[in-house]
């Protein structure tokens, strides 16, 4: 408990700080926008002054131009302004026409008809200009040239320049309102924004706890099935300890006339080799009666048959031992059921060969499915025991166990039915109830049936019930699903 509360603890601690550090992004964040917002809002202003700004640089420049074009024809024999001061007035003029008709902030200039006009009409000009400055015409020449080509351009420069100012002048107070709206819209969207993060923030904390949740409720599982298989685990060994009796008298009995078997043929032996008589010229007689050798020619061929016959049954048993007594795997693999079935079978024959007539009967298309090997041999090997030991109980003179497995559509029931005097009705809803039993003290843990119950539920995702049987009998139905790679086989 106090672990539990120390975590929510925390937890509270640690989605305050993220709240905190997330109101605190929020506000910087929006006062940092709203100043972009506001130096966006006055560099579009000036950039669209630029616009008027760049046509009065072409203007003032022309006008210098022409000037200086005017000083240089009345004053250029006393040398007051030189050839290379015009050429210079000329590249700056020509610099100023190219800086607004080749730069990408001033392409909005083309939505003025006459501004578009006047700067194809400048180049044309400017590029014949060019070519005569560059043949080397002579220097009055080229001023009057460059006189004659631009003087007439002074009025369409100047209304031009107009227009451009009228055209700032137009754009900036009819799309004032459209900027603050763009504010407006950028604040809404803010908010947006802050409405959505919050939300994924409210999101995210939830999973986060969620997570928290699963994580607890994985490690508790953990727990719990590692508890189960502790269990699972003891109870196998109290299974093993309860038949060992009974298998070691399945064991003594075939090794009981297989050693009578091996007396006997030794015996034999022996009296074949003391009959054979030597000839003096090497060859060999057999000094015995015909009868005598007749018998041991049936007998010695029926004394190995049933000595290799039970040889293989103590082999049988104790591969039985070993694979139930081996320790169970962690990982899910295809199990075959006829094999855990003959594994319960060969274990439990001796215990209940006195008590009871076991009759088995297979009707199942599919023999595998997928689960932890032993853990179905174990919950059957638990039935049959429990099965027997009702009979014996309850002085059941004609004992019988049915072991039946049937198939139905995408289930296999291994049904294991018993005429031991069936279980009272009031205690059906307890019978797989943790160390609850039926059996005197000492005899059952009551820990059997739930355990069994578990392992079939977690390992192969079936179930082990109990169903109203007949009366005087009891009917346990363990139910295991089919892979499905087995039903296609099937299919």
């Amino acid at each position: 408990m106090p672990n539990r509360k120390r975590n929510q603890k925390v937890s509270l601690v640690t989605n305050g700080v993220a709240i905190l550090v997330l109101t605190l992004f929020v506000a910087v964040y929006y006062f940092y926008s709203m100043a972009i917002v506001r130096k966006l809002e006055d560099e579009r202003f000036a950039y669209r002054e630029n616009f008027a700004w760049a046509m009065f640089q072409i203007q003032k420049q022309y006008l210098v131009l022409d000037r200086d074009i005017l000083q240089f024809s009345e004053e250029h024999k006393d040398g007051a302004l030189t050839y290379d001061d015009i050429l210079f007035d000329y590249d700056l003029f020509v610099s100023r026409v190219s800086i607004v008709r080749d730069g990408s902030g001033f392409s909005t200039l083309q939505e003025i008809p006459e501004a578009t006009k006047l700067l194809n009409d400048l180049t044309a000009i400017i590029a014949e200009l060019d070519q005569k400055i560059s043949s080397g015409e002579p220097a009055a020449k080229v001023v009057a040239l460059i006189d004659q080509k631009l003087g007439d351009m002074a009025e369409q420069i100047q209304d031009v320049a107009v227009l451009t100012t009228n055209y700032v002048s137009v754009y900036n107070s009819t799309n004032i309102a459209g900027v603050k709206n763009d504010i407006e819209e950028l604040s809404y969207l803010f908010m947006f924004g802050l409405v959505v993060m919050i939300g994924l923030l409210a999101i995210l904390l939830h999973n986060r706890q969620r997570a928290l949740r699963a994580d607890m409720d994985a490690q508790v599982a953990r727990q719990q099935q590692h508890v189960v298989e502790e269990a699972a685990e003891y109870a196998k060994m109290h299974a093993l300890g309860t038949l060992a009796g009974g298998v070691a008298h399945e064991i003594n009995t075939p090794a009981q006339y297989i050693h009578n078997n091996l007396e006997f043929l030794s015996d034999s032996f022996n009296e074949l080799t003391g009959a054979i008589r030597y000839e003096e010229n090497g060859a060999a007689q057999l000094d015995i009666e015909r009868d005598r050798v007749e018998f041991m020619a049936e007998e010695v061929p029926l004394a190995l048959r049933e000595s290799l016959e039970g040889l293989e049954r103590i082999a049988g048993i104790v591969r039985g031992i070993r694979k139930f007594a081996h320790p169970t795997n962690d990982s899910i693999e295809s199990v075959s059921v006829p094999d855990e079935i003959e594994t319960a079978i060969t274990l439990t024959r001796n215990q209940i060969k006195h008590t009871a007539q076991l009759d088995y009967s297979y009707h199942a298309d599919v023999t595998e499915v997928i689960g932890r090997r032993n853990h179905l041999s174990q919950a059957l090997i638990n039935l049959i025991v429990n099965a027997g030991q009702a009979i014996k109980g309850n002085g059941i003179k004609n004992g019988k166990i049915a072991v039946t497995v049937t198939q139905l559509d995408e289930m296999i029931e291994i049904r294991v039915r018993d005429n031991g005097g069936g279980v009272p009705e009031e205690l059906r809803n307890r019978i797989f109830d943790y160390f609850f039993t039926t059996k005197e003290h000492g005899v059952g843990t009551g820990q059997g049936l739930p355990i069994c119950r578990k392992l079939i539920q977690d390992d192969f995702g079936g179930d082990l019930i109990l169903t109203d049987g007949l009366v005087g009998e009891a009917e346990f139905v363990i139910k295991l699903p089919v892979a499905a790679e087995h039903l296609e086989h099937q299919g």
